[in-house]
């Protein structure tokens, strides 16, 4: 089917990846979908529950909510008019767990039966809509329909992480299905040069260079506004050295433990949801200027950082990190803050003339005191000015222009 520039924006969009919509912590996924609802109709179909997660989980707040959509498939499409005028989440039924099984036809057929479960409920929302025609934008989530539903009328894969570097769980099927998603895909997109390349050369398809962003409008306010100070900031002691995001497997808790022993006179904060057991055997909880916050919505992040003195991305230099274009790069710069950063990444790097950039625990530590000691208003306008230029509004208009192109061949 050939699609105008303008037939094309017309389409609903339809996008899955790994999280929901609620989760933890921000993901370049949900703030794809929010950006793209200001225009056109999306239908953000949360990361599905399997049998055995239902189970496991069915006592938390998130799968109570969503019980009757998963269990008998009533009340699953969400208008979400408080994030997005034209958004709504989807809930699909449970799913069985079949992540465990090894490669071969058996996982082959019960992943189909996964994939044309999940293509049924998705039909059910668009005709909910009153759609037929749509796009499916497959934002990084390759267990799940990495060969899109027959009626989609296109198909855009996008990659954010290495996923031969990540848990076993994920790359045991998942390496596969995303070079498999890849090849099918109108349009695959990756969000770090070094992704790209990998992901052009193994899957013999040109992929397109799509960073991640920030919600500048968000973001700019710990910059731009007086905000008061968080109710868990109140008794904690300042200067604050700050981090936000997933405290997962790709942090470097060996220079954690360094900052907090250099910076005995400074609080370090760690803002969102812990997820380092069996990554470190370091005993954070022992020490004692290190602070947990919790996972806190994307809505409350700015009034963190604008009560931070420095922040930080102590991410390991290894095979996952070095594919990443960190999303909260963007959010930490647009908050004005001076910033340090281990140079994990060849996308990293492009901030350096912003950022402090250093490997070893020493020059690390030594950076923090420089920053907070050098900091000016100037400085912090140019973080603030380059954040600006990285929004999600501009990603938006980059992906249509890489849409038209890929449809103009």
């Amino acid at each position: 089917m050939e699609f105008s520039a303008e037939d094309l924006k017309e389409l609903p969009i339809v996008m899955t990846s790994m999280s929901r919509w609620d989760g933890d912590f921000s993901s370049a996924s949900w703030s794809l979908a929010k950006t793209f609802s200001k225009e056109q109709t999306v239908i953000y179909v949360d990361y599905p529950y399997t049998l055995f997660d239902f189970i496991r989980e069915r006592k938390r707040d998130s799968v109570r909510k969503r019980k009757t959509a998963l269990l008998w498939g009533k009340k699953s499409l969400k208008p979400l008019p408080e994030c997005g005028i034209k958004l709504y989440a989807l809930t699909p039924p449970l799913m069985l767990p079949v992540n465990w099984l090894p490669a071969g036809r058996f996982y082959n057929f019960l992943a189909s039966l996964n994939d044309k479960r999940l293509a049924k409920s998705i039909q059910k929302a668009l005709r909910t809509l009153g759609y037929v025609d749509f796009i499916f934008f497959n934002s990084f989530n390759p267990l799940y329909l990495s060969d899109a539903p027959d009626e989609a009328s296109v198909y855009v894969y996008q990659s954010r992480d290495n996923i031969r570097a990540l848990e076993p769980y994920l790359r045991k099927h998942g390496a596969d299905s995303e070079i498999k998603a890849i090849r099918k895909a109108h349009l695959s997109l990756a969000t770090s040069k070094r992704l790209q390349q990998d992901l052009t050369e193994r899957s013999g398809k040109k992929v397109a260079f799509f960073p991640n962003a920030a919600d500048f409008g968000l973001f700019r306010k710990a910059f731009e506004e007086s905000i008061a100070v968080p109710e868990e900031l109140k008794n904690i002691p300042t200067p604050i050295i700050g981090y936000t995001g997933n405290i997962c497997h790709r942090l470097d808790y060996q220079l954690i433990q360094s900052i907090c022993q250099y910076h005995n006179d400074k609080s370090v904060v760690l803002v969102g949801p812990r997820n380092h057991w069996g990554h470190t055997g370091i005993d954070l909880d022992q020490i004692p200027n290190l602070y947990f916050i919790g996972p806190k919505s994307i809505y409350e992040l700015p009034s963190f950082l604008a009560h931070f003195d420095i922040l930080i991305l102590p991410f390991l230099c290894n095979e996952v990190t070095k594919s990443i274009y960190p999303l909260k790069i963007n959010e930490y710069l647009a908050s004005g803050k001076p910033v340090v950063a281990t140079p994990f990444s060849e996308d990293i790097l492009l901030f350096k003339n912003h950022i402090r950039l250093k490997k070893n625990e020493e020059a690390f530590n030594r950076a923090i005191i420089e920053e907070i000691k050098d900091n000016t208003e100037e400085k912090a306008k140019a973080r603030y000015n380059l954040a600006s230029q990285n929004t999600w509004e501009h990603r938006i208009q980059q992906f249509w222009e890489l849409l038209f192109q890929t449809f103009s061949l």
